[in-house]
């Protein structure tokens, strides 16, 4: 069973596989894991809507295993959360 400081590790070092400096914008907990957006540390830091990225989907990672999951953009995370936690069996 993963917990919260293990997952934000997960979280953290995927972002940080990036070429561009990523930082995690914002985070919550589901039933199924913890849920992290991201954008570049750029427009975090100076809001040029240049430096935004575009289609970078919010990521889970489940807590039960611990996996990583990358959503898509084309849907409020809230459906993606939905359809993962039914499609694992709540």
């Amino acid at each position: 069973m993963m917990n919260y400081s293990e997952a934000v590790k997960l979280a953290l070092n995927y972002i940080e596989e990036s070429e561009i400096s990523l930082k995690i914008t914002c985070e919550g907990e589901c039933a199924a894991g913890w849920y992290f957006c991201y954008d570049s540390e750029d427009y975090i830091r100076t809001g040029n809507p240049s430096s935004q990225l575009a289609g970078n989907g919010p990521i889970l990672i489940d807590k039960r295993s611990g996996e990583l999951h990358v959503f898509g953009t084309d849907k409020p995370l809230q459906n993606y959360l939905d359809e993962y936690i039914s499609s694992r069996g709540g």
